[in-house]
């Protein structure tokens, strides 16, 4: 009896070892298409280059890496999180955290992100269409110029509500070029769209859909076609005609001045004997130069006598 049953649990054993299938990736961290991003750079680029997806127990994560000319050292990248209900099977068995936006918190981040490179927080207050965001710029050693952006989408305390308005959605930012301005990278913040969501009703991070202006519908205000702060003029009309550029009056045309005669400088003296010319064929000798002739002095006769 013994030994039928070690048999069977031998033949059972076996069996379970030859019955299964292909392995299976149990990592959390996968790379997908790049169509499969969950939020796209504005029109022009940078290109999408790959998209690492992570998945949490509260939060799926998408770093997406962008097409870079900078010298510095790393990788430009739009890193994108959303809180929300993940299912059971993608979840890594990690939790992500949403916390706020706090002073320490980024000064972290830059010295993680650009290491070496001196990073200065903007005190300005700047917004794009999903709500407020903060940023740091600085040069780097190699001459680029790079931008660090932050951005937390939530909506208002006061529109979170118990079955709406729940999650977030958390931006990064890393942009490093060595021909693009602080402003030309900064324009990427303005002009990238969000992509995804997750399909529960109770998820909404923008919040409440702005209501009507007051100003609508109501005599005494101006609703421009174009928007509130550009009137039609501005916009519709032909930009204006090039205002005439104010000319000199002519000069009259003064007669032309007469050429002015070469001037030679004057030869110097000749210097050294005189040599005369050759003589000319079928031309007498030329006679010679005369010479002096030594002749015998007389002297005079003398004087009568008295």
């Amino acid at each position: 009896m013994l030994k039928r049953t070690s048999c069977l649990i031998l033949l059972l054993l076996v069996g379970g070892c030859a019955s299964g299938g292909p392995p299976q990736i149990l990592a959390s961290t996968r790379t997908v298409d790049a169509q499969q991003a969950y939020a796209l750079p504005p029109p022009g680029g940078p290109s999408i280059v790959s998209v690492v997806e992570r998945s949490y127990n509260n939060a799926v994560q998408q770093e997406i890496l962008l097409a870079t000319s900078a010298r510095t050292p790393g990788q430009n990248v739009l890193r994108v999180q959303l809180f929300g209900p993940v299912k059971a099977n993608l979840s890594g068995g990690d939790t992500l955290r949403d916390r706020q936006l706090g002073t320490t918190n980024i000064d972290r981040e830059l010295r993680g992100t650009l290491p070496g490179v001196p990073m200065h927080r903007s005190p300005n207050f700047v917004q794009n269409r999903y709500g407020a965001f903060g940023f740091a710029s600085g040069h780097s050693r190699s001459g680029d110029t790079c931008v660090y952006a932050w951005q937390r989408i939530r909506p208002p305390e006061t529109q979170s509500r118990w079955f709406t308005g729940r999650g977030s959605i958390q931006i990064r930012l890393r942009l490093c070029d060595s021909r693009l301005t602080e402003e030309q990278l900064l324009a990427f913040m303005y002009g990238f769209t969000i992509n995804a969501a997750f399909n529960n009703y109770s998820w909404n991070p923008y919040g409440e859909p702005a209501g009507v202006p007051e100003n609508l519908g109501r005599p005494g205000a101006n609703v421009f076609p174009t928007g509130p702060d550009m009137p039609p003029s501005a916009a519709l009309m032909p930009p204006p005609a090039p205002q005439p550029v104010a000319v000199a009056p002519k000069r009259r045309a003064q007669p032309p001045a007469a050429p002015a005669v070469e001037t030679r400088p004057a030869r110097p003296a000749p210097i050294g004997p005189i040599v005369p010319p050759p003589p000319v064929s079928g031309a007498a000798p030329p006679m010679p130069a005369p010479t002096q002739i030594n002749r015998a002095v007389v002297p005079p006769p003398p004087p009568a006598a008295q």
